[in-house]
């Protein structure tokens, strides 16, 4: 294994530009499930702005209160290094499996047997390595979290509808929240009784979030997707609505009416299966990255605010332009928005258009009884094993109607 301070020598003796990960630029792709395939896609930091992180060779020790897998409360100790190309506030660190942490500003620290400790797990996220590329084969939907629900509470729901969860992809969160339970301000219908495989029934419940009147003008959600019958997946952009009225909020209690009377007619469909608005905007070049913050006055939008300097993990949906159809999903390394986009076109092919999911980092997936960590050659088990689903974010299921 390239420690930290070996991997500072390794830039200069083969440039690469993914350190602590396997260097080849060679696509990995895991055994492929019935329901989905799964492809690591190495990052080519020379054609984005981004930079890769790379760490200088001081190491030092974080220890900082986590939870085990069995929910336990312990201290956690990982050896990193900070990284060179960050501001000086907040400041990062990287560790050997290509995990990025907040070091400065924290919540504060405590000694435990002589080591300052955090006292609260730090903003980490998968730092270093591959996007990994999510492509569902059919008969697999992908379903934002329910109304209501949890990660572990809709796995039953989900198979009362006659579907399987086989896991999520894209989820966001930060650290541990101790929110027991927490979705994203988004809305969200799902009719199952219109799937072929509930075909003539009409007894299975129908979940609908309560209407999008908590939204506010500097922060209103404007895009999400439409699922059909028959597995097909678009799109929504309402974007380019415009209001009325003398004020903002009068103007955007007109959008909202707006787009309700427009979902109203996308669920009285007898095709169509799922709606949702749950992002801020289809992103199909980087002006329309700046324009989500002119929409929120420069105030409001989450991970928008700092597009221009804030490199993160990503979750992020695919859709082809032209036809508004979905096409996959993509968690990136850290990178800049615009890059995210830029990348999301290098594996889909110029057509590709992007949604962010919700949240401002990171992102991870995890799937019931599978896990492809060892096969796509991932350095960070974190990535496919997201264990913290309580109080996750912007969790995207991925489902099976076969």
């Amino acid at each position: 294994m390239v420690n930290i301070a070996q991997s500072v020598k390794l830039i200069g003796l083969i440039g690469c530009s993914t350190l602590l990960v396997n260097c080849t630029l060679l696509r990995k792709q895991a055994a492929e499930p019935d329901a989905f395939r799964l492809e690591a896609m190495p990052i080519e930091y020379e054609s984005l702005a981004s930079k890769p992180a790379v760490p200088l060779s001081k190491v030092f020790q974080l220890s900082f209160y986590d939870y085990d897998f069995n929910w336990k409360k312990v201290i956690k100790t990982v050896d990193v290094a900070p990284l060179q190309y960050r501001g000086n506030e907040p400041q990062f660190a990287l560790d050997n499996n290509g995990r990025e942490y907040v070091t400065y500003p924290v919540p504060g620290r405590t000694k435990v047997e002589g080591k300052s400790v955090l006292t609260d797990t730090p903003l980490n996220w998968y730092g270093q390595g591959p996007a990994i590329v999510f492509e569902p084969k059919p008969g697999t939907v992908i379903l934002p979290l329910l109304p209501d629900h949890s990660y572990k509470t809709v796995k039953a729901e989900v198979e009362s509808t006659g579907g399987k969860v086989l896991g999520i992809f894209g989820t966001t969160f930060k650290g541990f929240t101790k929110k027991k339970e927490s979705i994203p301000l988004s809305y969200a219908y799902f009719n199952p009784n219109r799937l072929p495989k509930n075909a003539g029934k009409t007894d299975l419940p129908v979940y609908r979030s309560s209407k999008i009147s908590g939204q506010s003008a500097p922060n209103i959600l404007l895009s999400g997707l439409v699922t059909y019958a028959d597995g097909r997946s678009a799109y929504l952009d309402f974007s380019d609505l415009e209001g009325e009225g003398k004020t903002s909020n009068e103007r955007l209690d007109d959008i909202k009416g707006q787009i309700r009377k427009e979902l109203e007619q996308l669920e009285a469909q007898p095709d169509v299966a799922m709606v949702t608005i749950d992002t801020h905007g289809v992103i199909r070049q980087p002006e329309d990255i700046a324009a989500v913050l002119e929409r929120g006055e420069y105030k409001r939008g989450g991970p928008f605010l700092l597009h221009e300097t804030q490199s993160v993990a990503r979750g992020i949906r695919v859709f082809d332009e032209e036809t508004k159809a979905y096409v996959g999903s993509m968690i990136t390394p850290s990178l800049l928005m615009k890059d995210c986009l830029a990348v999301a076109k290098q594996r889909f092919g110029e057509d590709a258009v992007i949604q962010f999911l919700d949240g401002d980092a990171p992102a991870a997936a995890y799937f019931e009884d599978y896990d492809p960590t060892a096969e796509l050659e991932l350095k960070d088990p974190i990535v496919l094993n997201a264990f913290r689903l309580r109080g996750a974010k912007g969790l995207e299921l991925v489902v099976q109607y076969d």
